[in-house]
């Protein structure tokens, strides 16, 4: 009973501490979007829209992203959008928003408690890290300032995945589940994200292997169970990738290196600890890489985790060269899918986060009087909400430099929305009449270098190609279909519809099911005799998706059922025997 009170009290604090962190935004009641914005408002507007349809899956782009059928909801985990949609049928568009990220910022502190608490035993060091964790400044950047939403999210889940990494590795190796869920999570957050963690697991599997040269019978096993695991969990992630992407030539982002920085500019942001550029970590994490040694000097464990976090601040500069791996054709198709070495940042700021907590809640229990330990525990929570406005106050100085401009409908030219546009609830349908800042044309047909700027033109502006003419027409859109009519002449005997083709997708010609062909420009392309032609796009998932999804759910409650059982006071699986 104690142990639930506890439990009670810790989840009321953060959410108190939360409602703090949320409230001016409320208040404020408007977001300056740029960078990944608009392509995440769209997408959770295309759910919303299929909801409201009483459709649960989106699978296309019918009603957002100028209706080209692109299918970044296959490709792209949307699973924690859905909250936010969810949202949006009770609350206004920026307050959704604003609640969807009070709700991650919450899940943050929380998971980040309960992770360092099996981690350490240490409530002291717990909060600690979850408060310094949850508010670095990578991780506002992400959320409230370019709005990186699906590393955003991604970052809540990472303190589960090391902890299931180490009790696998080196502790309890009874607890490889949190491993699995970990990684699960991550795959329903951002795939990139799980291709870095991996990357960090292999590097620290090889490390103990070096060191301890042995790698333990049962540790293989619960590394095994794991995977399982996270594939069943996952499952309907895996599916679409696999059926739609892998060796289908569609367009993913970029391999390489880019804003790249050196130390100095991780540094001088990083002092002013402002969340108004990527290459900040904070003055915490900084002075953690700085001093944390002092703090951990004698323990094996806390050195490693010092260490590490101190290589992921390093690994970020061009201390390391990257620009000479784009030259290197092996290292670029391995760690080029980075993309951004800044993104380490998010790394640095869990593994120093630890070693900050450690050492600060080494300095707490030296105070021998009571209430002066209470007064610092109540002095650390003010300096959280100081430290959290000071970084964030770069985001209500857009606000400010906006002086009310607020962003209009675009009713001439499709153009990309305007950088650093000024939205409110009475204005926020106007987003989805520009072209996405950014991803617009991820997950496209791939061209080559010549063809590509003329190709997604021709698709984003909805133009249809009738034999050699070429004409634009506004298709009808309903929930994962885009319905063209079309007249033509008898001369012109095939349709290519502004539509992206993909390996399920389903095409019907005046109501029949029909084969179609991709065109040169990756999409849809019928042929047909008659003048008037309705002409409907869609995707058929296959059954093994529908399966996964049946299978991820059962394997979710029977994790649920287990975790209960082994909660009541002396049950236990093993004592569950069949009775005769």
């Amino acid at each position: 009973m104690q142990k639930a009170k506890n439990n009670l009290l810790i989840i009321f604090v953060f959410a108190f501490i939360t409602f703090v962190y949320t409230v001016v935004l409320f208040r404020v009641g408007q977001l300056v979007l740029t960078s990944d914005s608009s392509f995440h408002f769209s997408r959770v507007e295309e759910i919303y829209r299929n909801l409201s349809e009483h459709h649960l899956f989106t699978f296309i782009g019918s009603h957002t992203f100028n209706h080209t059928g692109v299918g970044n909801f296959l490709f792209y985990p949307a699973v924690f959008l859905y909250p936010w949609a969810f949202l949006k049928f009770w609350f206004a568009p920026v307050t959704a928003f604003v609640i969807w990220y009070g709700l991650f910022i919450f899940s943050t502190m929380v998971i980040g408690y309960y992770s360092m608490l099996d981690f350490s035993r240490s409530k002291t060091r717990s909060f600690i890290f979850a408060i310094i964790y949850t508010i670095a400044p990578y991780h506002l950047h992400l959320g409230i300032y370019n709005y990186v939403l699906g590393e955003f999210v991604a970052y809540t889940f990472l303190p589960l995945v090391f902890l299931g990494a180490y009790h696998v590795f080196w502790k309890d190796v009874k607890k490889w589940r949190l491993l699995a869920i970990g990684i699960s999570l991550l795959l329903y957050s951002h795939l990139l994200s799980v291709y870095l963690v991996s990357g960090t697991l292999v590097c620290l599997l090889l490390g103990k292997l070096i060191i301890q040269k042995n790698f333990k019978l049962e540790r293989i096993i619960a590394l095994g169970k794991s995977v399982i695991l996270a594939v069943l969990l996952s499952s309907f992630i895996l599916v679409p990738f696999i059926t739609d992407f892998v060796g289908q030539k569609i367009a993913a982002p970029q391999k390489g290196f880019g804003f790249l920085m050196t130390m100095q500019q991780l540094i001088d942001p990083s002092i002013s600890n402002t969340i108004s550029i990527n290459r900040s970590v904070g003055l915490v994490v900084l002075l953690t890489a700085i001093l944390g040694w002092y703090f951990v000097k004698g323990n094996p464990v806390e050195v490693s985790i010092y260490c590490i976090g101190v290589v992921f601040l390093l690994s970020a500069t061009t201390i390391v060269p990257w620009g000479l791996f784009e030259h290197n054709k092996v290292i670029l198709d391995i760690v080029g899918e980075i993309q951004f070495p800044y993104r380490f940042n998010a790394y640095s700021s869990l593994f120093l986060s630890a070693t900050a907590s450690f050492g600060i809640s080494q300095l707490i229990q030296k105070i021998s009087v009571n209430y002066l330990k209470k007064a610092v525990w109540v002095a650390f929570v003010l300096i959280s909400f100081i430290g959290y406005y000071g970084s964030i106050q770069p985001v209500f100085d857009r606000i400010t430099a906006a002086n009310h401009n607020f962003l209009t409908e675009n009713k001439g030219n499709l153009v990309s929305l305007p950088i650093n546009a000024l939205i409110n609830s009475n204005n926020y349908d106007n987003i989805f009449s520009y072209l996405v800042l950014y991803g617009e044309t991820d997950y496209y047909p791939k061209f080559s270098a010549n063809h590509t700027l003329a190709y997604n033109q021709s698709i984003y502006n909805n133009q249809v190609i009738l034999g050699k003419k070429v004409v634009k027409l506004v298709p009808k859109v309903s929930s994962n279909t885009i319905t063209y009519l079309v007249r033509k002449s008898k001369a012109e005997q095939t349709i290519d519809l502004p539509v992206i083709a993909y390996n399920r997708t389903l095409v019907k010609l005046n109501g029949k099911k029909v084969n179609y062909t991709r065109s040169f420009r990756g999409t849809v392309q019928v042929k047909t005799r008659l003048k008037n032609n309705q002409v409907s796009v869609s995707y058929q998932p296959s059954k093994l998706f529908y399966i996964s999804i049946i299978i991820c759910w059962l394997t979710w409650v029977g994790l649920v059922l287990t975790w209960g059982l082994k909660q009541k006071p002396g049950m236990r699986l093993t004592d569950l025997k069949l009775k005769k």
